[in-house]
């Protein structure tokens, strides 16, 4: 089977992505002819790793990512003007005085690394080098595939390229040659990291629900993958709820035509999962939620590799 990248992307969060992932892991763990690779990259905020676990805690790798860009102060150099304070070399107001000692203090979430300083600066005070923006974390999961994610460091802007990093991470894993599927749980939004994730893939699901915001995230995320010219499905999840709004979008999806994967009933059973930390599927297999997710999942296979 040829290998196939696939992401699960949503234009808002809590919505339902990272459950379906793991859902979807679980299954495609499940499968003789699917070898899977799990990658969560939503770097911001990573939690795919509560559901998947790792089979051994003394197997989890652990990366170094440097890609932020920080500035320094090289006291030694300072001769005390104050004239980086005076004349405002800093448009993020990273910089102030430390009046007792006549130095500049730099804020570290406050600076954007942009250079300024070390440009202005006449007795070259400062440096601008790159500091550890995050982490990427590896293991084998108790389902026995690998699972990656990145987890971005407090300050740091660089998420989209720790997306990027992860994606590469997976590719040089000794598993990936033999990986013919690769399902990643992706960032909500439509920002640099979603745009990262989306990259290079061979289908995209991106999951929603039929609430205002739910269809308003949803063109938003259709934008970007429209952009990108890749094939995609939309799963919709707690369809079955009871709203005015529901009609409203029920006709937005008639009206555009767009392929609908599957729709996920309300089912109470998706949170207990959650709450034991397991894949709805594996908790609860007879489940509604857990029969339309193997429907979605049949399905998808016979997009991926049949169509």
């Amino acid at each position: 089977m040829e290998r196939k990248i696939v992401g699960i992307i949503s234009g808002k969060g809590g919505v339902g992505k990272t459950s379906l992932t793991a859902s979807l892991a679980h299954l495609a763990s499940k499968d003789y002819n699917i070898n899977p690779i799990i990658l969560d990259c939503d770097v911001d905020a990573p939690n795919l790793a509560i559901i998947l676990p790792a089979a051994s805690q003394d197997e989890i790798q652990t990366k170094d990512v440097f890609t932020t860009l920080k500035a320094s102060f090289l006291e030694d150099k300072c001769v005390h003007c104050k004239q980086c304070i005076d004349d405002h070399f800093c448009e993020f107001n990273s910089l102030s005085w430390d009046e007792e000692n006549e130095i500049p203090i730099i804020e570290y979430l406050a600076c954007e690394g942009c250079g300024a300083c070390k440009v202005l600066c006449s007795e070259h005070a400062f440096k601008i080098e790159p500091v550890k923006s995050g982490e990427i974390i590896s293991y084998t999961s108790k389902m026995e595939f690998p699972l990656v994610y990145g987890k971005t460091k407090l300050g740091s802007t660089t998420s989209g390229k720790l997306v990027s990093d992860v994606k590469q991470f997976a590719k040089d894993l000794k598993e990936f040659s033999n990986c013919n599927l690769v399902l990643i749980d992706g960032p909500p939004g439509i920002g640099c990291p979603v745009i990262a994730t989306v990259s290079g893939l061979d289908y995209i699901i991106t999951i929603t629900e039929p609430t205002p915001s739910g269809l308003h995230d949803l063109i938003r995320a259709i934008e970007v993958i429209e952009q990108f010219n890749l094939p995609f499905g939309i799963i919709v999840n707690k369809y079955d709820i009871v709203s005015d709004f529901r009609k409203k979008f029920e006709t937005f999806i008639k009206n555009t035509g767009y392929d609908i994967l599957g729709k996920i009933p309300f089912d109470l059973s998706i949170p207990e999962a959650m709450s034991f930390a397991k894949p709805v599927v594996e908790y609860a297999p007879e489940s509604k939620a857990s029969i339309s997710i193997f429907e979605i999942f049949a399905r998808l296979k016979s997009i991926l590799w049949i169509n």
